[in-house]
């Protein structure tokens, strides 16, 4: 972890930081507690007016603590949550400098990569973040994922790449699939989705091993967002007190709404974890005002993928996280328009067309900064 981001984490404990207009925040200094710093939000990014930052053009402690606050929620409510392209912000890869120069280029099998060099830290990195000495370019691997969660195999996609003159061996391709599936995921769930007040809770049941065992999910009724999905071995006997925390550590709220099947175990899940305030509707029908279509609708496109991939190999595989990876960031949802993510409905946006490459970059470079 640099020392920028360190200084942030410290800062982030004290509650330094106050919003006081749409796009901009006040920061408090660290060593002069009657000195504040204003962070403003632009299309590059966020810019604070602090020497730090003029003089490296990097992220200044300041500036981090603000994305920390964006990205916990502990703003505006109508404020969106940007991943932003790496592409467009040249930055360093450890220290997070604008002062870098090009060193030289580096080649592999898919061309040539540019080398930087950071002024500040004397460092050389690559831009291809999250994808460092691997045989084949973003655009195959992120391809790859898009392919396997819209309903391909591994074997199909392998016979596609090599119809193409690309061999890479159905094997590699799901290599591909739980190692970024593991990344992006844990990258996502830490960014709090801006979701209404009413949950929906439903189980699909999945085969892991041979074995029958059961996905049980919620979702957010205005976004679609999938908020957490929690393999369990048998459906009637299963406790979902651990869900439904999972579901309020993501979202940092308790739901005013909770709407589910008739399985008892919502009932008792509810009133422990939610509360009384919760309104519990376990009554639902196919059709009329009170319905759980919507997630139906998320077990229809769970089993649809079980079907391609015949079933779990593990209960506690990283697919499952690709899949509600790919349903909030890359789908775009028919009952939001059919032209809109759940995750940005939910006021998370990904720049680019590839949601996959730029999550897997930011998601590569905040592992680096652990």
């Amino acid at each position: 972890m640099n020392a920028r981001l360190q200084r942030a984490k410290q800062m982030m404990q004290t509650g330094c930081v106050s919003q006081f207009e749409q796009d901009k925040f006040r920061v408090q200094s660290q060593t002069d507690p009657t000195k504040t710093y204003v962070v403003s939000r632009t299309e590059n990014g966020l810019v604070c007016e602090c020497k730090d930052h003029e003089t490296r053009k990097a992220d200044c402690k300041h500036i981090k603590v603000v994305l920390n606050v964006i990205m916990k929620n502990k703003c505006y409510q109508n404020n969106t949550f940007r991943i932003m392209e790496r592409a467009k912000l040249q930055l360093c890869k450890f220290c997070d400098s604008g002062r870098i120069i090009k060193k030289g280029t580096k080649k592999n099998k898919s061309g040539s990569l540019q080398i930087y060099k950071c002024k500040d830290c004397k460092k050389r990195f690559t831009t291809n973040f999250g994808f460092e000495n691997r045989q084949f370019d973003e655009g195959i691997i992120t391809g790859a994922l898009e392919m396997y969660f819209s309903g391909m195999s591994v074997r199909d996609i392998s016979r596609q790449y090599k119809r193409m003159g690309i061999k890479i061996s159905h094997m590699g391709v799901y290599k591909w699939i739980v190692y970024y599936s593991k990344l992006g995921s844990e990258y996502v769930d830490k960014i709090v989705p801006r979701v209404g007040d009413w949950i929906r809770a439903d189980e699909a049941f999945i085969k892991v091993a041979g074995k029958m065992n059961y996905l049980f999910s919620t979702m957010d009724d205005e976004t679609r967002f999938w908020l957490i999905g929690e393999m369990a071995d048998t459906k009637f006997q299963h406790q979902a007190d651990k869900l439904l925390v999972s579901t309020i550590n993501m979202t940092q709220k308790t739901p005013r709404a909770f709407i589910t099947d008739g399985l008892p175990a919502y009932a008792s899940a509810s009133k422990k974890v939610f509360g009384r305030n919760t309104y519990h509707s376990a009554n639902v029908h196919i059709r009329g005002q009170m319905n759980n279509n919507k997630m139906e609708r998320l077990n229809g496109e769970i089993r649809d993928r079980e079907k391609v991939f015949r079933g779990l190999k593990r209960k506690d595989t990283s697919i499952i996280e690709g899949m509600r990876l790919w349903y909030n960031f890359s789908k775009e949802h028919g009952g939001l328009g059919g032209d809109v993510t759940p995750s940005e409905a939910a006021l998370i946006k990904v720049d680019g067309d590839n949601k996959w490459k730029t999550i897997i970059q930011n998601a590569s470079l905040d592992k680096i900064h652990e």
